[in-house]
């Protein structure tokens, strides 16, 4: 009997002690934000030159999402990607550009420099082509994803100041 009342003791104070553990996990509930507003500082169609290409050829601006949890607006650091397609690709082209920015606003390019960020669109020399370029901004990888609205552009490389440029200088 007295073995008996040991183990019951043993076992209610064994139950009283994994009982009392409790962990206390903060979980973060994600509320919402707003999608991000992308501007330019140009639009319909980007100048690309050889002649010019140390000049501005657009700078890219957008508002902050402001992811929102229940705890409040978040102090993380937002990602943001750029992404650059062929319009009618819906962004889903095989030869989409997506270009990382971390915590700017914006982002500047020279006609040289958007000229190398095209050349992965596989766009054909001496021919007009529409782009369409959006902003996805996120927490993290596997983070939700706000989408900015889409702005469209014309692209024309000219051939001709390409040869002259080779040529010539």
């Amino acid at each position: 009997m007295k073995k008996i009342f040991q183990h019951l003791v043993m076992a209610v104070a064994a139950m009283t002690i994994f009982s009392s553990c409790e962990k206390e996990e903060v979980k973060e509930v994600y509320i919402g934000g707003t999608a991000p507003v992308l501007s330019s500082s140009v639009s319909g169609s980007i100048p690309l030159s050889f002649l010019t290409q140390d000049q501005p050829a657009v700078k890219f601006s957008w508002t902050n999402p402001e992811f929102e949890f229940a705890s409040g607006i978040s102090s993380q650091d937002v990602n943001y990607t750029l992404e650059i397609d062929v319009t009618g690709n819906g962004f889903t082209g095989p030869n989409k550009k997506s270009v990382s920015i971390s915590k700017d606003l914006s982002a500047s390019y020279t006609q040289k420099e958007f000229n190398i960020v095209l050349s992965d669109l596989k766009l054909k020399l001496n021919v007009a082509a529409s782009i369409d370029v959006r902003l996805v901004a996120s927490l993290g990888p596997n983070a939700t994803k706000l989408f900015s609205n889409i702005l469209k552009f014309l692209r024309f490389f000219d051939m001709l100041c390409f040869v002259f440029y080779v040529t010539c200088f």
